[in-house]
């Protein structure tokens, strides 16, 4: 169902913050043979798999399911980044939390997947992957620690003494990226209200963890614009902070709240260098820039999604692409300057689905 939302806020949801229980085609039809796909992960605990999407023609189409070969544990695992692409969006990667594994599986000419290698996590409950070239690392949450891998033509290969530990005291561990250098490597700990950042070797090993305290509590999901600064939600105040990993340390620039409930996920426009932040206790979607160091909110809701969106991702035109958990479905979110316009899926992820990445046709 597509529906135009007035810019308006949701009344507030009784949610926790950052808790989830949660031969050559014609040019004619190039667009049908190759449509965006929207990937999410049922994180099941009966045996994982990732959920295909097609968005064309002003709708979200169930298009597959591929088994990761592990399992996930049934419920909302409370972080950013369970899926990500990798080798140009030529690999998918997938943490199976359930099985203490990542899975790799193939990228189609028409976005469906098969499954190509799966290797140790390096650790407990992965929550969290990354990669930067054929350099992959994964966030552990259960054992607080994080390990590296090399992708091979989509074969996954542990390092040897490449598992690191997060700081002393580190507690719900959401997140991990690489900065767009790939030399530094930045974790959030929600418990600990905490940011750890590694520096990444010509080795593919990171350092010891640096601790930086966080500016408020439940620092969540994170993103990073194209002047390399880390923009990270900070869910109990609903607000976004600015850092530099400049020298491997975390160094706060900026901080503002967005005015909403929850801001849990985030992700920043590589075209424009807009953050859309998700609030998962109003149902709506915050618009931040940056420039230099400083940090504005654009629009405090640029968009009413209602439910509780957690996960996005940004598609080509920079639509937003956005988890529902609530209501257990996917959500597409158009731009415009007379307002947002959303189209929802049929509500058919499981309970505890995690994660979303997009692949542009």
């Amino acid at each position: 169902m597509t529906t135009t939302r007035p810019r308006t806020a949701l009344a507030v949801a009784a949610v926790l913050a950052g808790t989830i229980t949660v031969g050559l085609p014609s040019a004619a039809s190039a667009a049908e043979t190759h449509p965006t796909t929207v990937y999410t992960l049922s994180n099941a605990a009966s045996g994982n798999a990732v959920l295909a999407f097609h968005a064309a023609g002003g709708a979200l189409t169930p298009a597959g399911t591929y088994a990761t070969g592990g399992t996930g544990t049934g419920a909302g695992l409370g972080d950013q980044g369970a899926l990500t692409l990798a080798e140009g969006g030529r690999i998918l990667l997938a943490v199976n939390a359930g099985s203490d594994s990542l899975t790799a599986l193939k990228v189609g000419d028409s976005g469906g997947l098969a499954p190509v290698s799966t290797a140790s996590s390096g650790g407990h409950l992965p929550v969290s992957v990354t990669a930067h070239g054929d350099l992959v690392y994964v966030l552990n949450a259960g054992d607080n620690t994080i390990s590296g891998l090399r992708l091979r033509h989509g074969h996954l290969i542990p390092i040897p003494g490449s598992t690191r530990s997060l700081s002393p005291g580190a507690a719900g561990a959401a997140q991990i990226g690489f900065a767009p250098d790939g030399r530094h490597l930045l974790v959030t700990e929600k418990g600990s209200n905490s940011l750890d950042t590694f520096t990444v070797d010509s080795r593919g090993l990171a350092s010891a963890a640096h601790a930086t305290a966080s500016q408020a509590a439940v620092p969540f999901g994170f993103d990073f614009d194209r002047r390399g600064q880390a923009l990270v939600s900070d869910a109990a105040a609903s607000a976004v902070t600015s850092y530099t990993l400049h020298g491997g340390t975390a160094r706060q620039l900026a901080y503002v709240p967005d005015g909403g409930g929850a801001a849990c996920w985030l992700v920043v426009s590589r075209h424009t260098g807009v953050a859309y932040v998700a609030n998962a206790a109003t149902g709506t979607i915050s618009t931040y820039q940056t420039h230099t160091g400083t940090l504005r909110l654009t629009d405090a809701v640029a968009a009413t999604v209602g439910g509780h969106p957690t996960d996005e991702a940004l598609g080509g035109g920079d639509v937003l692409y956005v988890r529902d958990a609530m209501n257990n479905r996917l959500q597409q979110v158009t731009f415009a300057d007379h307002g947002a316009q959303v189209v929802d899926s049929p509500a058919t992820l499981p309970a505890g689905a995690t994660g979303i990445a997009v692949l542009e046709g």
